[in-house]
């Protein structure tokens, strides 16, 4: 393609932007409104993710050791629980770290625990960190048939209702995104070709006049794709805005509960979707829009 034929479908593109102000300006602020809830949608479902990821990351087997158990038997249970398939780590904590750390929780009321120093009744324990939460169950059995293994906790009953929480989370984060995916790519193309379908007299006059296909479509679909990229530009500026705002009022709050994903995070892989998705969705809406009129 010659080079002063594109400069030449930039410069028919935005005079016809100017012309038609606006067509382009309602046609720009569909593709916002659209993008917004698209990336709105995604904003969630990235939290979602986030929240399912970190409840998975929570969950471990807690392994006591018996009382009686020697510290040989101790340090070479430690090697064998390692050795279990799905075991991502193991962290060893001493009676009397446990000890400590009970005391801490109590705060003021650690006096509770006066004079057990010489007669700590915590065991010893194993936490075993799984590569896949799923697999919990299946390691807790393994591990509680170890000598020296007095018992083996993981929350059970609660451990699967959490996973299966989880798993219902992504599905319905998915769903969402791709229901107002579609919804997004409806809008955003019926509101270019309505924009097109007001001046099809413009385009007949210019294939009357002995105009090629390309000599048409050029401009229009660069005019799809400066619309595009204005409405998902101005998209991510807002949901930016408003995600970093969002984050900065959680956080003053102090809600030790809510750890969304940070704005920096995900500024750059969303908002380069939805750039991507604008520039595309306004490329492709017009091609298709404008198809039907070269056969004029």
């Amino acid at each position: 393609m010659a080079l002063r034929t594109l400069l030449r479908w930039w410069r028919e593109a935005f005079v016809s932007l100017f012309r038609n102000g606006w067509l382009a300006t309602s046609a720009a602020g569909m593709v916002l409104v659209a993008l917004l809830i698209l990336g709105f949608v995604c904003l969630l479902a990235l939290n979602a993710a986030h929240f399912s990821r970190a409840v998975e990351e929570g969950i471990d087997v807690a392994v006591f050791v018996a009382e009686d158990v020697s510290a040989d038997l101790v340090s070479q249970l430690g090697k064998e629980l390692g050795k279990i398939d799905g075991v991502a780590g193991v962290t060893f904590i001493p009676k009397e770290k446990a000890l400590e750390k009970l005391r801490r929780d109590l705060g003021e009321r650690s006096d509770l625990l006066n004079g057990l120093e010489d007669d700590n009744p915590l065991p010893d324990t194993f936490r075993l960190h799984p590569e896949d939460a799923s697999s919990v169950t299946l390691i807790a059995k393994q591990a509680a048939t170890f000598p020296g293994v007095e018992k083996v906790r993981y929350g059970e009953g609660v451990v699967e209702k959490l996973l299966q929480l989880t798993n219902w989370v992504r599905i319905a984060a998915v769903g969402l995104v791709v229901l107002f995916g579609l919804a997004a790519v409806f809008l955003t193309m019926t509101t270019i070709r309505l924009s097109i379908l007001n001046r099809q007299e413009e385009i007949g006059v210019m294939k009357l006049l002995g105009a090629t296909n390309w000599f048409v479509r050029g401009p229009f679909i660069l005019e799809g794709i400066i619309i595009g990229f204005v409405g998902a530009a101005l998209a991510s500026g807002f949901l930016y805005y408003g995600y970093t705002s969002l984050i900065e009022q959680v956080s003053q709050a102090s809600l030790m509960f809510i750890h969304p994903v940070p704005g920096g995070e995900v500024a750059a892989p969303l908002f380069g979707c939805l750039l991507g998705c604008g520039v595309l969705l306004g490329a492709v809406s017009s091609a298709l829009s404008i198809h039907r009129f070269l056969t004029v």
